[in-house]
């Protein structure tokens, strides 16, 4: 009887997980990374990395992190080289598409696909640092951002939550740690589970994938970003 409702359960979860997997593609083939392209570049701002950075989830562009940031620091040139499904070991191609040689500001939304792939936090880290410091040698400001936690999403089995949340743990301590290296400035989005409002509130911060922040929610990593940096 217990393998019969332990195949049940995860038939049960392998139905869910390719539903919401449908509606992630969905959300991917259809969202624009926020952009400002102009020929004025007293402001300008430099988005690498992966969804997050592309903004899959938000309602509209200017919800995303991208979108907010640029709106913050009045940026007059916004360039977007962001890819869905992008992990540590794709942004020197991203950054070597980049137009200008400097920028004032490169904010990198990397890791969450590192983690779902379960790389190893440690070397996916040391992958990082050599991108960290060309970005930090072509900027004034470099903001690293990784996955809040993993196992707040709901389009996994609670069973493996857990263990997305331990590696998300190890990867914020990893790339916080490379970040100061670098003279980077890493913003922790980790939130524990009894206080994240993702796991409150998935119908509010989660996107319709139940993986990617909404706008609401990227507007909670936002916030996060500008309790680490006061200045902006």
């Amino acid at each position: 009887m217990l393998a019969v409702v332990c195949g049940a359960l995860l038939v049960y979860w392998a139905c869910i997980f390719f539903y919401k997997y449908q509606i992630s593609l969905k959300l991917v083939n259809e969202t624009v990374p926020y952009q400002k392209l102009s020929t004025d570049y007293s402001k300008t701002l430099l988005v690498l990395g992966d969804s997050t950075g592309v903004g899959v989830g938000a309602e509209k562009a200017e919800d995303s992190v991208a979108g907010r940031l640029a709106k913050t620091l009045d940026a007059t040139y916004v360039e977007n080289r962001a890819v869905s499904g992008a992990v540590v070991a794709d942004l020197p191609m991203q950054f070597a598409q980049a137009s200008l040689e400097r920028y004032d500001t490169i904010l990198i939304q990397i890791g969450g696909n590192d983690i779902t792939h379960f790389h190893d936090a440690q070397k996916t880290a040391d992958a990082l640092a050599p991108l960290l410091a060309k970005a930090v040698s072509r900027s004034t400001q470099v903001i690293l951002m990784s996955a809040g936690n993993v196992g707040a999403t709901t389009n996994f089995p609670p069973f493996v939550r857990p263990f997305y949340t331990r590696l998300n743990l190890q990867y914020h301590e990893a790339f916080g740690t490379v970040a100061k290296q670098e003279r980077a400035v890493y913003v922790n989005l980790y939130t524990p589970p009894g206080e994240d409002p993702f796991t409150a509130h998935p119908e509010t911060y989660l996107a319709a994938d139940g993986f990617h922040p909404s706008g609401a929610g990227y507007g909670l990593w936002f916030d996060r970003l500008k309790e680490t940096i006061p200045s902006l």
